[in-house]
């Protein structure tokens, strides 16, 4: 029986954009990652999924990356994250030039473009996910999913656009019901859209988890329990009372 695991799942952070309604941060606003390390501890997460767009533009300073990672690390449980496409893993990727950074934060980066897993082996659980380098119609974060390990907790983590009708067939990184229900996951952790959404399809759990700083006050993260089933619960993302400054 695979042992119970209790994981945020967020996206959409957007870090360089999006801004605390209390923050009079002149910088780089950083009470979205302050808010989901504080959230992380509320829930007695033993995770958090961060399924892209971390950061909003490679144009960050790398201070205001390092900062950013060194708040998730103060977490104090595993942080894994995929590119999304605001911060994609092409030629000027912010990942590339702050790699050391990522490395000393102990942030597991999954940055491979054909798709990359890493095993949590004292939670039982594994996670697949795609690196992106260009958001467009031929790029599909879902395509060729890994087949499950035997033994573990199963989570793959996408960032596009869920194809709800055949008009959205042009949409840049596309995902379908289909593609969803192949990857026989526990759960599929998306990103892309800011409101909470089921894409669940076929026994197969998916949301998208809603951004960290919503509307003011009100952002949103999923807590996905894997137990005797999986069961996901939107909660809510704190934003410092005084900002982050």
């Amino acid at each position: 029986m695979n042992q119970k695991v209790r994981m945020l799942h967020t996206s959409d952070v957007h870090i360089g954009y999006a801004k605390g309604p209390n923050c009079s941060q002149t910088d780089t606003c950083q009470c979205a990652v302050i808010g989901l390390t504080a959230a992380v501890k509320r829930e007695n997460a033993d995770i958090l999924l961060i399924a892209g767009d971390l950061f909003d533009h490679a144009r960050l300073p790398d201070t205001a990356i390092t900062r950013t990672l060194e708040i998730l690390a103060e977490a104090g449980v595993p942080v894994a994250v995929i590119p999304g496409n605001h911060d994609v893993h092409d030629m000027t990727s912010l990942w590339t030039r702050c790699a050391d950074e990522v490395k000393k934060t102990g942030i597991f980066l999954l940055d491979c473009l054909e798709g990359a897993s890493v095993r949590f082996g004292s939670l039982g659980l594994t996670l697949w996910g795609r690196a992106m380098a260009e958001h467009e119609p031929g790029y599909r974060p879902l395509f060729e999913v890994p087949s499950r390990p035997v033994s573990d907790w199963y989570v793959v983590a996408a960032h596009g656009h869920l194809n709800l009708t055949s008009e959205d067939a042009h949409r840049s990184s596309p995902i379908t019901y289909e593609e969803i229900s192949a990857t026989n996951a526990d759960y599929v952790a998306l990103g892309h859209w800011h409101v909470p959404t089921d894409a669940s399809h076929e026994g197969v759990t998916a949301w998208y988890p809603g951004a960290p700083m919503g509307s003011p006050g009100n952002g949103t993260a999923a807590l996905v329990v894997f137990d005797s089933d999986v069961s996901v619960h939107h909660v809510p993302v704190p934003s410092p009372v005084n900002g982050c400054v």
